[in-house]
């Protein structure tokens, strides 16, 4: 059953909804019920087989995930903006999503990937959950969840890649998991995106889950 997603249909001006399958994918029965909506999310624990064009596989969602243990530091030269969100923080949201399915899929082309990730970013503020370098050369994002941490955002100005600032960053948000409380953070990307797939694993990250993210767009 597909189930209306009020939030991101208000977002994008049409409707939108998601659907969890497993291997009882009946493609024609989506199909039919998906004639209401715009945009539908499928989200599968496996491929799909299917043979309409108006449904895409956009995303392998890569989670990784470690414990955090006492000996959990980060860079001391991080800090927690203050005052209006600044532009280059918004910038710097928009260089994390550049595997997103919402930038990858073509077909959404009303700047949903620019709506999405800006109101991500606002709402990291607003809620304190921003981690940044001091001349904004790069940022993470974390929050706490019971004895777990998520980090949402990162990313590292192109201009200062390659000076190990990728890995301080996440050292920085296990830093502030753990002192809120978090006795293990989850790090959610594209399984695509090598370059964060490498970082992640480099810093001690295992891959704990796989899940396949398709996009039914109605032509």
């Amino acid at each position: 059953m597909i189930h209306p997603l009020n939030f991101d249909s208000l977002l994008f001006g049409y409707p939108v909804g998601k659907i969890n399958v497993d291997q009882s994918w009946d493609e024609q029965g989506f199909l039919e019920e998906a004639k209401t909506f715009q945009l539908v999310y499928i989200f599968s624990q496996s491929e799909l087989k299917y043979s309409s064009e108006t449904v895409r596989l956009v995303d392998i969602k890569a989670t990784f995930f470690k414990r955090l243990d006492q000996s959990a530091d980060g860079c001391s030269s991080l800090e927690r903006p203050n005052g209006e969100l600044d532009q280059r923080l918004v910038k710097l949201a928009f260089e994390s999503g550049a595997y997103s399915r919402f930038k990858v899929d073509e077909r959404l082309d009303n700047e949903e990937f620019e709506k999405l990730y800006r109101l991500w970013i606002q709402k990291a503020w607003e809620n304190r959950e921003i981690l940044s370098l001091p001349e904004k050369e790069g940022m993470v994002t974390v929050s706490i969840d019971g004895d777990s941490g998520k980090i949402g955002l990162l990313a590292v100005h192109p201009d200062s890649r390659g000076k190990g600032w990728g890995k301080k960053l996440v050292k920085a948000a296990e830093m502030q998991a753990k002192r809120e409380g978090a006795q293990g953070l989850y790090i959610p990307t594209q399984l695509d995106n090598l370059p964060a797939c490498h970082l992640y694993q480099s810093t001690g990250y295992t891959l704990s889950q796989k899940e396949y993210i398709y996009h039914y767009w109605r032509n």
